[in-house]
């Protein structure tokens, strides 16, 4: 009886390639996946932490590195409604529309940019919606951040729309304040939503949700294990074939 030495595995060196560089895509995109947890957990504990410290009085000096974002505050100041500011491209439930910006002059030729809420796209955007308010002295209520940030810089969305209220898709400070003449502070106050003045205002990030992401990583990590499991299936009925 002769005895044959037949090897009991043979995947080939192309499959196993092709196999080691899916494993590796798939590991990879569910450890991005978990970091991605990890960063809107982080955003929803600092929120958490942020609001549940007292207000603070705005002096006027101060930057969103030194309050950090979410953080509450009030500032009393006059609204200006000649130099208001859309954001466009906010949506809303479904919704396109604008974010309204309103400077609030706090003295000094200092300005705070308030985000008064969200308000609806008037069927185009040859067409902006009403966003007038009177001028008078007001103490506001808020929390800060930053400004909104586009993912994709394309040219002409920093870019100021001609005259007032003037339209933009991300906002820069300093370009609004050469526009205006007046020191734009670096950071948006967003108002509370108990006070007038102002239009939909959702600031909770509970939409944010951590878990969605641990699902997506671990799809990615359980195709890595199908590949490996194929992997070694095939290269076990081809040694048999053989």
């Amino acid at each position: 009886m002769v005895k044959t030495n037949r090897p009991f595995f043979k995947a080939g060196l192309v499959v196993t390639l092709l196999t080691c560089a899916s494993i590796t895509l798939f590991l990879f995109l569910g450890s991005w996946q978990l970091r991605r947890a990890d960063e809107k957990q982080a955003l929803l504990d600092l929120q958490d932490r942020q609001l549940q410290l007292t207000p603070i009085v705005l002096q006027g000096h101060e930057t969103l590195k030194s309050l950090g974002r979410y953080r509450r505050v009030i500032i009393t100041g006059i609204w200006d409604p000649d130099h208001q500011i859309l954001l466009d491209s906010r949506t809303y439930q479904g919704r396109v529309g604008y974010e309204v910006l309103t400077p609030l002059e706090i003295g000094g030729g200092k300005v705070v940019l308030v985000n008064r809420g969200w308000v609806p796209l008037q069927g185009n955007r040859e067409r902006l919606p009403d966003v007038s308010i009177r001028r008078h002295t007001v103490t506001v209520r808020g929390r800060t951040d930053h400004f909104p940030r586009m993912g994709m810089h394309l040219q002409g969305m920093r870019e100021p729309s001609p005259g007032w209220p003037t339209v933009v898709q991300e906002l820069i400070p300093e370009v609004i304040a050469a526009r205006m003449n007046k020191q734009v502070l670096d950071f948006q106050l967003k108002m509370d939503a108990d006070l007038p003045d102002g239009y939909v205002r959702k600031w909770r990030l509970d939409y944010i949700n951590p878990h969605r992401h641990v699902g997506y990583a671990l799809q990615w990590f359980t195709f890595a294990a199908i590949a490996t499991g194929l992997w070694i299936w095939f290269g076990i009925k081809r040694a048999k074939e053989n």
